[in-house]
């Protein structure tokens, strides 16, 4: 089908600090990571961004993790068996896990996770992922149809933990080691379920660390669990996430050996790329426009296929960005995900999202037509670095090659941003899908018609229907071809969205460490940082 993951573990060096100690003058002790994305919630069933997942792996853990190549290794489960037709798993867990109160990691803790998940009640914008994997019954709780406790799991004992499929998951895995199927205490949660994960005392823990510190906007501190019956006994005794979003002022930081990992941002990579610390990385996500279709105006077509070709991804990419990150070929990444051959699917695909001024200026000239005269559009963007050039730079783009349209933008805070589209309070707007699992169908579940902000094309939900849960499903081959021609109709036909750019990743390290693990197609790792 594919390949699972792709990651890249850095071993980085860097001018600062040299006086052989860590950010808190201990040696070897404590790490310091600059994020420039804001906690949101420490609850993994309720969760939807990178910074709570990262923050979320540290302290919890799944019945599986993902090694220094993105491969799935035992955690909580020790081993595991596969049933002949692939539909039925059966985890046998470590008994020496457990959690921080000391209680054991049990079955009951993955079927409770499993069907909180799941339960409409809960209302998880990720209980789709279930379904994914397709865990036996989970669409059909999910839309309300069956209780929660038909879902296909079950403790068969206090350590045996089974999932029936159903159909086969060949990625399942890999995509275990995502925080939403981490499992969950149900005696702690339901003795503090009004409070559960506000604050560091309202958490149990089963991973490698435990939230020790909680200043939401500020910083949020872990310290090792020395119970945890895994521990990586070289792993550093404590790492801090730090908040700081003008990076500048987390490179003085860093200068001054205060902070060990900056992300940098476009003026900053000229100034770092010679420096020993540098790295720079191609990752997973994409960012692209996503378009309001309960928007009257974002209806027409030609606007949208307008807005598509008057973008210059690759100066976005190269001038204004200057991390790492390309230009978007298509919905789908490059270096992400290969087919049964070990194809790439960009390759196969090809370039589906193209810079043409002409064209733009052309399909303007079809919309103004269609709805009147000149158009004003309004682009959300959050208020970031990144994303505050991206969105000034694609405005001047976008009214240079389309005379006469006007593009407002609208910054908000990530949270606020994430709401109002949500909430479909936005015409277009700059968003990011960074993928949960190394395969097509993470970003071409995005857009069917019940998973988006308007978009509805029956011909492109049956081909991605198909190769998630129908007759293709079972076939690589047929699967693959069913998400090529469904990338095709989204972008080419119907500019249903507007790729902009795959993200890079530059970074400075402190060169007294070593042990970051990223991945293309999961979380990223912290949580085996070594002093070298």
């Amino acid at each position: 089908m594919c390949s699972l993951v792709i990651a890249a573990t850095l071993f980085a060096g860097c001018s600062a600090p040299s006086n052989g100690e860590t950010s808190d003058g201990e040696d070897g002790s404590s790490v310091v990571v600059q994020i420039d994305a804001d906690l949101n919630t420490m609850d993994h069933h309720i969760a939807t961004d990178a910074s709570s997942f990262i923050m979320q792996t540290m302290c919890f853990s799944g019945l599986t993790s993902l090694d220094e190549n993105g491969q799935p290794v035992a955690e909580l489960a020790k081993s595991w068996d596969v049933s002949e037709d692939g539909m039925t798993y059966t985890f046998h867990l470590d008994e020496n896990a457990q959690w921080s109160d000391g209680t054991p990691v049990t079955a009951d803790d993955f079927v409770f996770a499993w069907q909180r998940l799941d339960d409409p009640e809960t209302a998880s914008e990720y209980a789709f992922i279930l379904d994914t994997i397709h865990v036996k019954n989970a669409a059909e709780i999910n839309a309300g149809e069956m209780d929660v406790s038909e879902l296909g799991v079950r403790a068969i004992d206090e350590h045996t933990f089974e999932v029936q499929l159903e159909l086969p998951c060949e990625f399942m895995l890999g995509l275990l080691a995502f925080p939403s199927f981490f499992p969950l205490n149900r005696a702690f949660y339901e003795s503090h379920v009004d409070s559960y994960a506000q604050s560091p005392e309202d958490m149990l823990y089963c991973g490698p660390y435990e939230m020790s510190s909680w200043e939401q906007g500020s910083e949020y501190t872990f310290e090792k669990n020395e119970d945890y019956f895994n521990t990586d006994a070289d792993s550093v005794d404590e790492v801090t996430f730090k908040f700081i979003q003008d990076t500048q002022s987390a490179l003085l930081a860093y200068e001054q050996g205060d902070i060990d990992v900056v992300n940098l941002q476009s003026e900053q990579v000229d100034q770092y790329k010679e420096d020993p610390g540098f790295n720079q990385r191609l990752t997973g996500y994409l960012w692209y426009l996503s378009v309001n279709f309960h928007d009257e105006t974002m209806q027409n077509k030609n606007l949208r296929a307008a807005l598509a070709y008057g973008i210059d991804r690759k100066t976005i990419a190269e001038e204004v960005l200057k991390d790492g990150s390309v230009a978007a070929e298509g919905l789908v990444p490059r270096d992400f995900a290969f087919s049964s051959s070990g194809t790439d699917f960009r390759d196969e695909a090809g370039v589906l999202s193209t810079y043409d001024p002409d064209l733009a200026k052309e399909y303007y000239e079809k919309a103004k037509a269609e709805l009147g005269g000149d158009v004003t559009i309004e682009l959300l963007f959050e208020d970031s670095e990144a994303s505050k050039a991206v969105a000034e730079n694609i405005q001047a783009q976008l009214q240079s090659s389309c005379p006469g349209l006007t593009i407002n933008l609208n910054s908000k805070p990530k949270k606020t941003r994430l709401e109002m589209m949500r909430t479909q309070e936005y015409q277009i707007g700059l968003t990011m899908w960074g993928p949960d699992y190394a395969d097509p169908q993470t970003f071409l579940d995005l857009f069917d018609t019940e998973n988006n902000a308007g978009y509805s094309n029956p011909d492109y939900d049956a081909l991605v229907k198909s190769a998630n849960y129908g007759e293709d499903a079972s076939d690589p081959e047929k699967r693959w071809a069913d998400y090529l021609e469904a990338e095709k109709i989204i972008l080419t036909e119907d500019y249903g969205i507007i790729p902009v750019y795959q993200k890079g990743g530059a970074l400075v390290i402190n060169p007294e460490f070593s042990g970051i693990a990223f991945h293309n197609g999961g979380v990223d790792d912290y949580r085996h940082i070594h002093a070298v």
